[in-house]
């Protein structure tokens, strides 16, 4: 691959990562650093240690550095946990970490190596990888920070919630067409190894929601018993879920028979014009329930073709609200990652990054799930055609939508 940004110009991104991340964990009380808001995640305090080791590793590579004076932090710092992964789980649970000052002066000391290394004219690859990196961290811990009691933390002054009316979802015609999936290495800064070789598909006609399922449309789902009359448990290829990992969205919640949101700094009445967040088994279930199903990769592609280009305070990424806003019609790059259809994995040629080599191949298993788009804390950054995100199918967790897709 090559790369046309250098360090120097890489600098102020870094920058402004950092500024971000710390800005981040500056809306936490100091008690929310041992919380486990999610039980197949780490800590929250893990993720501080984490961003320093990645990116230790990444100037370890680079050659800019030699000898590691806190093996013992780099090495338990290093790895995350794969969503739904019972055993590491497991073990993290009864893991003894270390005191948050020890983990803020080894972040400390590996932030110094990095400037320096911006500044010294280390390979840009590695920076960059980086720098991706963390920016892709502080979506998990945004949605990390989500699940946490509120008065473990405190709103950013520039949170916003809006409101607004959602009309119905039409149904919009897109005729056949060849499209392009991926990026040409020539033609871009940087790329993760899954977003390679570019090349084009064929896409027959189909029809395509105009929006985003919204909290208002999902409720009708569930008070017609949609999981049931969308034969949820009668196909084999059902098999492996469990009752536990559906029913009503993650942040939704009832009391004295309302529906009430669970924001990221306050509790709401159900907004019914935001887009709703689902694990891709629920998408699928709704889709089947509305005669649907879930768009694929290629004609996620076929539809931004036709879309406008995204705008980071119109189409709600880049943290300028924080939540979510009322759906639009046409928007696609934000509010919301959006589900697919399409099995996470490579595309033919792929090659892994020799520097990160199981950054996509460890999740080609046939259970993780492309998503396409961006949410509202999506740093605008990653917002390109080219970029994918996956989860498995049964998790709930990240500020994933959808819309339904069908056959002309």
């Amino acid at each position: 691959m090559q790369l046309t940004a250098q360090p120097e110009s890489l600098l102020g991104r870094y920058e402004g990562v950092r500024a971000r991340t710390r800005e981040i964990f500056g809306l936490l009380a100091p008690d929310a650093f041992d919380q486990r808001p999610i039980a197949l995640r780490h800590p929250i305090r893990f993720y501080e240690g984490h961003l320093a080791s990645f990116n230790f590793g990444m100037l370890r590579q680079s050659g800019s550095v030699e000898s590691d004076p806190q093996p013992e932090l780099t090495t338990l710092f290093a790895r995350g946990i794969d969503p739904l992964d019972e055993a590491a789980a497991d073990r993290a649970s009864i893991h003894k970490w270390p005191e948050r000052a020890v983990v803020q002066s080894y972040a400390a000391r590996i932030e110094e190596l990095m400037d320096k290394a911006f500044r010294e004219g280390v390979e840009p690859l590695y920076l960059h990888t980086a720098i991706e990196h963390e920016e892709m961290h502080q979506e998990t811990l945004m949605y990390l920070i989500h699940r946490l009691p509120h008065e473990l933390k405190q709103a950013p002054r520039d949170a916003i919630v809006e409101r607004g009316v959602a009309r119905r979802a039409t149904w919009q015609t897109l005729e056949g067409a060849r499209v392009q999936l991926g990026a040409d290495p020539e033609d871009v800064t940087f790329g993760w190894d899954n977003e390679f070789p570019r090349h084009d598909a064929e896409v027959p006609a189909f029809e395509l929601q105009s929006r985003k399922v919204t909290n208002g449309d999902f409720l009708e789902f569930l008070v017609d018993d949609g999981y049931r009359r969308a034969d949820l448990w009668g196909k084999d290829a059902w098999g492996h879920v469990k009752e536990a990992n559906i029913g009503a969205p993650p942040y939704w919640e009832r009391r004295d028979e309302q529906w009430f949101l669970r924001a990221a700094f306050e509790d709401l009445p159900l907004p019914l014009e935001w887009p709703v967040f689902v694990s891709h088994i629920e998408a699928q279930a709704y889709a089947r329930w509305r005669g649907a199903r879930l768009p694929s990769e290629p004609e996620w592609h076929r539809a931004c073709a036709s879309a406008e280009a995204p705008n980071p305070e119109q189409d709600n990424f880049a943290f300028t609200r924080w939540n979510p806003a009322p759906v639009a019609d046409g928007q696609l790059a934000g509010n919301g990652w959006e589900w697919t259809s399409t099995v996470f994995a490579g595309f033919p040629g792929f090659n892994a990054l020799p520097h990160y080599p199981g950054y996509s191949s460890d999740f080609f298993d046939d259970r993780h799930f492309v998503l396409k788009g961006a949410s509202p804390v999506t740093p605008a950054a990653l917002v390109r055609p080219g970029f994918r995100n996956w989860f498995q199918d049964q998790y709930r967790h990240a500020y994933s939508a959808f819309r339904c897709a069908r056959d002309v």
